[in-house]
Order: C-alpha cells, then structure tokens, then sequence
C-alpha cells in the first residue's frame, strides 16, 4: 500500500502539471501559406516590323529582265526598283518605228520630187518665155509677109515659109504652155502630199513615243518613301500580273510594330489596348497591344522619325 503521505504528493504533482500552460512550440499559430504576387510587368522581345506595306503587280506578261535594289535598302518615291520585259510592247514598239521610217522615208521622195518639179517648172518657163518671144517674131514677119503677098510683092514660097515659121512657133508655144501647166500640176499634187505626209510623219512620231512610254510601263517604281522589303523572282523568269506582290516596299516608316510570341501563362494577362513600352536602339516608345490572334501578340508604337531598318529586335515592356 502507498503511505497516506506519498499519494498526497502524487496528487499535487498530476494537478501541478494539468493546470501548467502549454509550451510556445505547442500552441504558436502556423501562418497561412500566400502566394507570390503576379509581376507587374513582364519583358519579352520581337522583331520590329512596318505598319504598313504595298505590294507592286507585274504589269503585264513577260521576262523579269532587272533589279535595281534589294531588300533592305531604302528607297524614295518614284524610284525605279526594277524592270519588266514585255515582248507585245516591244514588238508595238519596233513596229511603231518601221511606220515611222517608211514615213520619213516618203517624205524624203516628196521632198526631193518637189525640187525636181520645181526644176522642171524653171526649165518649162523658161521654154514658155523663148517660145513666146520666137512668137512674137515669126508673127511679125508673118503678118508683113502676108501683107506682101497680098500686094503680090512676094514670093510665094517665101510667104508660105514665114506662115510655116509662125505656125510651128504656135505650136511651140501651146506645146511649153502645156508642159509648164502640166509641170504646176504636178508641183500642187507634191505640194498635198508632201502636207499629208508630214501629218503622217506626225502620227507615227507620236504613235511611236506612246510606244516607246507603253514600253516603260514595264518600268516597276516605288509608290511611296520606304525600304524595299523583298522581291520576287530572278532576272530572265517569266512574271505575269498574276504576281500581285512582285515587290514589296514598306512605307510610313514611323508607323511600326512588333509581333510578340509570349507563353500560354504570359498571353492569359495581355489584352487588346494595353500599354506597353518598346525599347529600340537604346532610346524607349510607348505603345499598345494592337490586336491578339492566336498565341502572336502585335505591339503597335511610333516612332518620332522614320527609321532607317527594319527587322532589328526591340524589347518589348508589357504593363499590368
């Protein structure tokens, strides 16, 4: 049996420790577990690109014959970039030039024909002039002879003879009348052909230069300031308008872009009309998120004065 005494002691032990406070390891609250807060932004990067762009057709069906610039270079408006060969123009065009020739070449004959007419109206006065003055002699030795053989002072052979004489000059005259007349004819005839063929030469000239500018229309051109972001085709491949972007310039080169590819998580936070801050060339641009399609974000910013390249990697700042 235990002593009276020993129990009491055992007793004022177990209440002793009952009634003991618990130790801080015991009772210290555990402190909820919290999650790191979202960034409140996050960087990403892309290459920056243009706004806007416009693509040149080939104008019409032939053989790429040049280029004249390459991707990359910057161009200015109405520069020419590169050329297309069109066989159908070119055949016009030497045509056009085969008109032109046979043209001038009959202007040519008009106009040496018009001096030698105007030669042969010389010579024909000229023979008008002595037959008129032989005329005029035969006529007066004809009528005084005539006068003779009327008053029987003559001989008969004599006064034939000078009818004979003014006769034949009659008929000399009538002959160089006619051949000056004829002569003057033929100078008026020349005159209006020579007036019709240069209205001809006229034609073909200005026939020939539509040719010679349809030719051109081959000639591919930058619409606009920019930089010539690719072409297509080598020089000597057939083009035809089918290829509606034979050549691409990019334009408003302070107008820009650039395309993010952020992660599943990142895209969850991004929405169209956020702000954003692109970094190019150690200077900072704000912008804003333009348009969201798929998992491709498009970051649009301007900048203060058209750049120089495209292409280069901008950082990109995305603001939450």
């Amino acid at each position: 049996m235990i002593p009276a005494g020993a129990a009491l002691v055992v007793i004022a032990v177990v209440i002793a420790v009952a009634r003991r406070p618990p130790s801080a390891a015991m009772t210290a609250p555990q402190p909820a577990a919290v999650s790191s807060p979202a960034a409140a932004e996050m960087d990403l990067s892309g290459a920056v690109e243009p706004r806007s762009t416009v693509a040149i057709a080939a104008p019409d069906q032939g053989v790429l014959e040049a280029w004249f610039v390459e991707p990359g270079q910057a161009v200015i408006q109405d520069q020419l970039l590169g050329r297309v060969r069109v066989a159908k123009q070119e055949a016009a065009l030497q045509q056009a030039q085969n008109d032109l020739d046979q043209m001038q070449a009959r202007a040519a004959s008009l106009d040496s024909a018009q001096m030698a007419v105007k030669l042969e109206i010389s010579r024909a006065e000229a023979e008008q002039s002595r037959a008129k003055a032989e005329l005029d002699r035969t006529e007066k030795i004809f009528k005084r002879d005539q006068g003779l053989w009327t008053a029987g002072a003559i001989a008969r052979l004599a006064f034939e003879q000078a009818q004979k004489d003014y006769n034949d000059a009659q008929a000399a005259l009538d002959r160089a009348n006619t051949a000056a007349k004829a002569a003057a004819d033929r100078a008026d005839s020349i005159a209006k052909e020579i007036d019709g063929s240069r209205q001809d030469v006229a034609e073909k000239t200005k026939a020939l230069d539509q040719a010679k500018s349809d030719l051109g229309a081959g000639d591919l051109h930058s619409p606009a300031d920019g930089i010539v972001i690719a072409h297509q085709g080598d020089p000597g491949q057939p083009v035809d308008p089918s290829i509606k972007n034979l050549v691409e310039v990019a334009t408003e080169l302070t107008q820009l872009q650039v395309t993010l590819t952020p992660s599943l998580e990142q895209l969850a936070r991004m929405h169209a009309g956020q702000t954003a801050v692109v970094e190019m060339g150690g200077a900072e641009f704000p912008g804003t998120i333009y348009e969201i399609r798929g998992q491709q974000v498009t970051v649009d910013f301007a900048t203060s004065e058209p750049v120089t390249k495209l292409g280069e990697t901008a950082q990109v700042r995305i603001k939450f």
